[in-house]
């Protein structure tokens, strides 16, 4: 029973990560909504606030570095928990 769900995790988190890549920008939205690395702009200070699960973890002034290091992080997450049984 334990292996069907793992399974279905499995597959959920793999079609997620096909979302990322995917042309639909509402389904990509979602998914990245739903991951725990984002960023923010912060009109105070005038930087790229780079966040893990809400918390402010690194300032940045490229919005594309912002960007990059979340993208990563998130696609991380997801090959980490699709594919953790399979890694060594």
């Amino acid at each position: 029973m334990s292996e069907d769900i793992d399974e279905i995790r499995k597959k959920k988190l793999a079609d997620a990560l096909g979302k990322l890549d995917g042309d639909d920008e509402k389904e990509r939205e979602e998914i990245l909504e739903s991951l725990p690395w984002s960023f923010r702009f912060n009109t105070g200070t005038g930087f790229f606030e780079i966040l893990q699960e809400g918390n402010v973890v690194a300032i940045t002034q490229d919005n594309n570095f912002a960007d990059q290091v979340c993208e990563m992080y998130n696609r991380l997450i997801l090959i980490k928990e699709t594919f953790t049984e399979e890694i060594p």
